[in-house]
């Protein structure tokens, strides 16, 4: 192996890597977990150890000096390097582990009632099902696999399309007793229930009902609450068709109208893209695919 040479104070540059990818000092602290004045001491460190400038100001915001162009790009391409390694000597080591990340609502909904199959097929694998809203960092956070729901992924990223959505309106067969539902319009006398960033307008649009937004009632800022809330008959909701497949076929829930509206949103099966894929997660894609294409139980 190559003796480095003088290498910079590695925390200072770790910080400062984090500042100058994202532009920003407290962006950088919040990345890492520490305080804005840490991150500006640390960038200082490397200043003078280096005995140059790498951050000018503009206003409020920091901008790269030449220097600190040049050091930046070198620095995103060696702890790149770094965590790709990290991550193939942690994949090796733990051959029969899996940590997978995803929505909270998609783990509940769709991921969940499902991976008992797959853990069947592979009985000495462990799956670490990581459930949450924030988009983790594979090398940082140890992640091997997400599922995510955006209308563009990272292009950083290796990315698979996994399946489209889209949203329409359910409710339980209890509450659709009470509450018969024989055309859009009679939604008037309904609890309108439904997820953070998920409105009505487009779904009641496309029923022809000109009718603004709901300020009334619950709304949820996770979409598995919305259908627990709907299933134990306390109104309707609008929901992603994924999220209410198994609750549709098993018939805890119910959908009144055919009227559905196409989700912009697609689920991505997204992994690093410099990293080789073990065979146990070439076997784990390979099965959610085919659960997306079979539409029974």
């Amino acid at each position: 192996m190559k003796q480095p040479g003088r290498v910079p104070p590695l925390p200072a540059l770790r910080v400062f890597e984090a500042a100058a990818r994202l532009g920003s000092i407290s962006a950088a602290a919040n990345e890492l977990h520490v305080t804005h004045s840490a991150v500006s001491q640390q960038i200082k460190s490397l200043e003078d150890a280096l005995g140059v400038r790498l951050f000018g100001r503009s206003g409020r915001n920091v901008v790269l000096t030449s220097a600190g162009r040049e050091l930046a790009l070198g620095a995103n391409e060696a702890l790149c390097a770094i965590a790709r390694t990290a991550q193939q000597v942690r994949q090796r080591a733990n051959p029969n582990r899996l940590t997978v990340t995803t929505l909270p609502s998609f783990a509940t909904c769709w991921l969940t009632p499902r991976i008992g199959r797959f853990i069947e097929m592979e009985p000495d694998v462990e799956i670490n099902l990581i459930s949450t809203c924030a988009l983790l960092d594979f090398t940082r956070d140890g992640v091997d696999a997400a599922i995510r729901w955006t209308a563009s992924p990272d292009e950083s990223l290796d990315a698979s399309l996994l399946m489209r959505d889209e949203m329409l309106v359910v409710a339980s067969p209890d509450y659709l007793r009470t509450h018969p539902l024989k055309t859009p319009s009679d939604l008037a006398g309904c609890a309108l229930l439904r997820a953070e960033d998920e409105s009505w307008i487009p779904w009641f649009t496309r029923a022809g009902l000109d009718w603004e937004e709901s300020s009334k009632g619950l709304f949820f800022n996770d979409s598995s609450l919305a259908l627990r809330w709907a299933e134990d008959g306390r109104g309707v909701v609008l929901t992603r068709r994924s999220l209410a497949d198994e609750s549709l076929r098993n018939g805890s829930l119910i959908q009144p109208f055919d009227i559905t509206v196409p989700e912009e949103r697609i689920y991505w099966f997204v992994t690093p893209r410099d990293v080789e894929p073990t065979p146990l997660l070439q076997r784990f894609r390979a099965w959610v695919f085919s659960e997306v294409q079979n539409k029974g139980p």
